[in-house]
């Protein structure tokens, strides 16, 4: 398992990202945000750590204008190997050893998506279901499949393998409502966000289904679906009621409704 920490009230600068082995009852320090020569600390992107087959990967801040690196760490090992030093967004990691960032190429030019060997830092070549992201900061990946709010935040966007192109399954219908980034993945299931509203698809149905009317967010892996229900009012350090269903226990979808702020795909 491993998480940034995060210390800030107001940004994401002030982190620290650890590990837990479940194995060896082991908590491990990774890294940690650096200060400027004004004692304030890096900007660092929004996006927390990622984890996959014994590597874990995040964006520190290390200097002025957004300057960050992407780390890889190899748990095993305990090696830190900083792949890209520029201006990246948040790092995700791909199967076979692959981590992935979006960043632009000079100021005012649209990000589009960097590969690299989180092993070796080689750069390789781009799967086909990234080479046409522009803009995008809220992709979430299982390391097999892709899901993503497009740019304007207005569409869901779905590629059930690297090796085909997206294609939008969700859209919104007004002007103020938007699909979040909270998007995660987990097998053929997505859950994503239209705040206030929640929701899980099934892509192998193409159906979905609200899963909050208030508020809340969806974690869904290959084996289990998590759903964190909002508090309805703002509280500092709210305790949320949580539902854990194992997706074998998760009944039929109904066919979607025209009702309400998302379309049916």
């Amino acid at each position: 398992l491993v998480w940034n920490e995060y210390h800030g009230f107001d940004n994401f600068n002030n982190f620290t990202t650890w590990a837990w082995d479940t194995q060896t009852k082991r908590l491990s320090q990774l890294g940690a945000a650096t200060r400027g020569p004004d004692g304030q600390f890096w900007e660092s992107p929004w996006h927390g750590a990622d984890v996959r087959n014994g590597i874990a990967t995040w964006v520190q801040g290390v200097g002025p204008d957004q300057l960050g690196e992407v780390h890889a760490y190899d748990l095993r090992r305990g090696r830190d190997l900083v792949v890209r030093r520029g201006h990246p967004g948040g790092a995700f990691l791909l199967d076979h050893h692959t981590v992935i960032w979006a960043e632009a190429s000079a100021p005012g030019v649209p990000t589009k998506m960097h590969a690299a060997s989180a092993v070796t830092g080689r750069l390789l070549r781009l799967r086909l279901a990234l080479r046409t992201l522009r803009n995008v900061t809220g992709l979430y990946t299982d390391g097999h499949r892709i899901a993503y709010p497009n740019a304007p935040y207005r569409s869901l966007w779905w590629s059930p393998s690297l090796r085909k192109k997206p294609y939008k399954v969700v859209g919104t219908r007004h002007v103020f409502e938007h699909i979040d980034n909270s998007v995660k993945v987990g097998g053929r299931y997505v859950g994503f966000g239209e705040q206030p509203r929640v929701y899980v698809a099934d892509t192998r149905t193409g159906r979905y289904v609200e899963v909050s009317k208030n508020l809340g967010f969806v974690f869904v892996n290959s084996a289990a679906l998590l759903v964190a229900y909002g508090g309805g009012r703002k509280v500092l350090h709210p305790i949320l009621r949580m539902a854990f269903v194992p997706l074998r226990d998760l009944p039929p979808m109904p066919a979607c409704s025209s009702s309400g702020g998302v379309p049916s795909p």
